[in-house]
């Protein structure tokens, strides 16, 4: 058989090459040198009598037969790892950092909890977490900087997998003392162009998104008093009286219990949800130990 001649370590460099499109940054992962990562490529197209990558002008592009050999190198591989590490029975033993993304008030309130579950059962992991916008996210994704990553709606690199794995309802509120200052609400254009706003980031994408969702407005004029990417600083603007915000329902539920009464905008129709989504690069050959975490918050998350 043609598999008898194929050696398992110049599949697994070939792996990581084809991921990294660089012989120098796969030597890296790999702990070898790059005359070393060179030799095994050498071996394996040899082996094969193909040729899997063209050399033009210092980049490295798989070929038909590279794009081929990886679908099936990258499954088979993350596999293999996944039931050796079962039957030995080293899961428990695992030591590896897993590099995780995710939105802020999301992370620290339902991601964390999880990860510090899993973290127990497999006191050999070290969590190496980036809490950011997901637009912030996709860069070290595509790179390989970031394992995984949890994400807001949006729209990532054709690279890049998302799978819909929660959601939380988001809703605009202000506080009670704000709201004796203006108008009884009227779901107007101009009512809420009257309004002050606790945004995000620039171009208020989520305030406008909520407007869009219950209004069926664009291109408002809106009266930003403060920009934060924290969305407890947005609660702690909001409860003190300076403007109207977006907070997620869960975390309402936690400042309504510290005291603070809110006015929760009805909006007209359904409630607006954000999906979360789980966001990984696509044929991407995960550790066990990421994959073995990618497995349990998945299950936790249901």
């Amino acid at each position: 058989m043609l598999i008898d001649n194929l050696n398992l370590n110049n599949l697994r460099v070939f792996e990581s090459v084809y991921r990294k499109r660089c012989m120098t940054t796969a030597a890296k992962e790999l702990h070898l040198t790059q005359s070393g990562v060179s030799q095994h490529i050498k071996s394996l197209e040899e082996g094969l009598g193909v040729t899997l990558f063209d050399r033009i002008n210092k980049n490295i592009i798989p070929t038909d037969a590279g794009e081929r050999l990886f679908k099936s190198v990258s499954k088979s591989l993350s596999s293999i790892e996944r039931t050796v590490a079962a039957i030995s029975q080293r899961d428990s033993e695992i030591k590896s950092v897993v590099r995780i993304g995710m939105p802020i008030e999301f992370g620290n309130h339902v991601i964390i909890p999880k990860l510090a579950e899993i973290g127990k059962q497999y006191p050999g992991l070290r969590f190496d977490m980036l809490l950011d916008f997901a637009s912030k996210m996709e860069g070290p994704l595509v790179n390989g900087d970031l394992d995984f990553a949890f994400i807001d709606e949006y729209s990532m690199d054709k690279k890049i997998v998302t799978e819909d794995v929660a959601e939380e309802v988001i809703e605009l509120c202000a506080s009670k003392e704000y709201m004796k200052q203006h108008p009884p609400v009227s779901y107007t254009k101009s009512y809420f162009e009257s309004l002050d706003y606790i945004v995000y980031q620039d171009g208020e994408p989520i305030v406008r998104r909520w407007l869009s969702h219950h209004l069926k407005r664009r291109n408002m004029k809106l009266n930003v008093r403060a920009q934060v990417m924290d969305v407890r600083a947005i609660a702690r603007y909001v409860t003190c009286g300076m403007g109207v915000g977006v907070i997620p329902n869960f975390l309402l539920q936690t400042i309504e219990s510290e005291g603070y009464e809110l006015f929760r905008f009805q909006g007209k129709g359904k409630a607006l949800t954000n999906k979360i989504q789980l966001a990984y690069l696509r044929n991407r050959t995960h550790r066990s130990s990421t994959q073995i975490v990618i497995d349990a918050l998945r299950e936790k998350l249901k």
